[in-house]
């Protein structure tokens, strides 16, 4: 009913105006009057009587509940800045250990012979055979028959600094014979997560042969843009949600955050460790984060109360006497129903918290039918004013 009620007045003013410059009125108050008289056009925002208050936009509160419109007041609101970010888990570097051999030989028997197999700390990799290794066991078990302490201790810490477990070498003393191989153990528990070695492979000493990474714990690299970087500090909580796991929450923390940004995302990477007790979580997954950030309190209205034109920012504020007027306001952070008014607003103020965009283009519409009544009507006599003529034309 309201649109058809704007489609008439238009049509009537267009047609009114028209009529008015073919046959050139003198009288302005006459066509005041006739423009006000137009069907539809007296109860139309902005073509008030004359003499009435026509700026802002009156609203009905009967009305606008109707139409969906409600109205919120400015108030002094702590603003805790929700930030959503994306990830990858992975293995945290920590819990990441390489296992190598320090003398050349070869591999007689391999034990850890898939990657992905969970190990417990001192538990066998594989089986080494190393002359080196021989000779030394020889050594140590000669000096300790010649009773010579001093050549004995310079063997066993051959030994140990060849990374001989502590109990292979007391079993090499109670045993009193060689052993052809020694095992190289796991030096803590996790997976294989890297394995360059095969069963009977020539090995030379430095090199790295398992990785072993404990999944526990896991790291999450989010990558947060670089509006929200602010918001986002070492100890900020984190809620991380899978796909693979649905309905289930993990709480993790920023445990660190880089100190570049990323120059072809523009995105700062924050690190968040998440515990992977059930080892639910796999690296390699995708997580959806949540951080949430103690704010400061400040002036904030709903989100919806901002009506964002792409070049500034404006709401609709009551200016006293039911009439709402845009105004001019800049914004700060945001979360998911609030938006801080950095400059614009005062604790107080009653503005339009929701379908400003009903009046934003109520306002529209009666200053563009104002300007086409002020762009028709030249040379019109509107209200009583005199309008220029040119030189040497004569009023019929």
């Amino acid at each position: 009913m309201r649109l058809q009620r704007l489609v008439a007045g238009v049509s009537a003013l267009a047609a009114g105006v028209t009529l008015a410059a073919c046959q050139r009125q003198r009288s302005g108050e006459g066509t005041m009057a006739a423009v006000n008289n137009m069907p539809g056009m007296s109860g139309m925002p902005g073509m008030a009587a004359p003499g009435a208050d026509s700026g802002g936009v009156p609203v009905d509160r009967t009305d606008a509940a109707r139409l969906g419109v409600t109205f919120a007041r400015a108030a002094v609101r702590p603003v805790r800045a929700g930030v959503r970010a994306v990830g990858i888990l992975n293995y945290a570097e920590p819990r990441r250990v390489y296992v190598s051999v320090r003398v050349s030989g070869w591999v007689e028997k391999l034990y850890a012979d898939y990657v992905g197999k969970p190990v417990a700390a001192g538990e066998p990799l594989l089986a080494l055979y190393a002359p080196e290794l021989v000779s030394a066991q020889e050594e140590y078990l000669l000096a300790r028959r010649l009773q010579d302490d001093t050549l004995a201790a310079s063997a066993r810490r051959r030994l140990v600094l060849w990374d001989i477990p502590a109990d292979q070498i007391d079993s090499l003393e109670a045993r009193g014979t060689v052993e052809r191989t020694l095992l190289l153990r796991a030096p803590r528990s996790g997976q294989i997560v890297e394995k360059d070695v095969i069963e009977g492979q020539a090995v030379q000493a430095g090199m790295n042969l398992f990785q072993i990474a404990d999944p526990s714990v896991l790291w999450v690299d989010l990558a947060i843009f670089e509006q929200d970087a602010a918001a986002v500090r070492v100890g900020t909580p984190a809620a991380l949600r899978v796909d693979a796991v649905p309905g289930r929450t993990f709480r993790g923390r920023v445990s660190f955050i880089y100190p570049e940004l990323d120059p072809k995302t523009r995105t700062l990477t924050a690190r968040v460790e998440v515990e992977n007790p059930r080892l639910e979580l796999r690296p390699g997954m995708y997580a959806a984060a949540e951080l949430v950030a103690a704010g400061a309190r400040a002036v904030t209205v709903p989100l919806e109360a901002v009506l964002p034109t792409g070049t500034r920012d404006l709401v609709f504020v009551n200016r006293g006497d039911g009439r709402f007027v845009p105004r001019e306001v800049t914004v700060g952070r945001r979360t998911d129903s609030l938006v801080e008014i950095v400059a614009g607003l005062r604790p107080g103020d009653e503005v339009v918290a929701s379908a400003t965009f009903l009046l934003d283009s109520e306002s529209n519409l009666a200053a563009a039918i104002q300007g086409i009544m002020l762009q028709m009507g030249m040379g019109l006599n509107m209200g009583g004013m005199q309008m220029p003529m040119k030189e040497g034309a004569r009023r019929p």
